[in-house]
């Protein structure tokens, strides 16, 4: 019970603090503890999330057009773009461009899923664990099915304008 209330204190200490450095803002507050992993997205969050983080970079139409013969499937996309942004982000003039929490990369990663398409079972998981570095929070993602991703399973059946049908996996060899 002394855990609980140590726990529940240090909890009260972290909003109390975030509070005051986000000037007060309850929205900014709960973005906050969500971007960090303490409260989870709602799949509409995850959505304006996805858009706003895309957008910063690239057309979103790019996203949309993106198909499973384009490039690998999108939990390994959303982990490069973490690790380019964090190179990017030590060249002068980039101040612009918004860090991706491990929060946010798995919500984002779970929007385009649904609304543009999920081809992690067209590649082997071993090739996908190695392809995301020892990334903890996306080998997490990984290892859960798809039908427990709750923004995933939510947003699964909406597109977004100008996705592409989903185009049959080629052949293996």
């Amino acid at each position: 019970m002394k855990s609980f209330h140590i726990l529940f204190a240090l909890i009260l200490a972290v909003l109390g603090i975030t509070l005051v450095i986000s000037g007060g803002s309850k929205e900014k507050v709960l973005m906050y503890m969500k971007s960090r992993g303490y409260l989870e997205y709602t799949s509409q969050e995850a959505q304006e999330l996805a858009y706003t983080k895309c957008k910063q970079c690239h057309p979103i139409d790019k996203i949309t057009k993106y198909c499973m013969r384009c490039g690998p499937p999108f939990i390994i996309v959303t982990h490069n773009m973490k690790k380019l942004i964090s190179i990017e982000k030590q060249k002068p003039g980039t101040a612009w461009i918004d860090y991706m929490t491990d929060a946010e990369a798995n919500a984002m990663t779970e929007v385009w899923n649904a609304i543009v398409g999920n081809w992690e079972d067209t590649w082997r998981k071993e090739d996908l664990k190695k392809l995301l570095e020892n990334d903890k929070a996306m080998l997490k993602l990984l290892d859960t099915p798809v039908k427990e991703r709750k923004i995933e399973t939510a947003l699964k059946g909406k597109t977004a304008e100008g996705v592409h049908e989903t185009m049959k996996p080629l052949p293996k060899e």
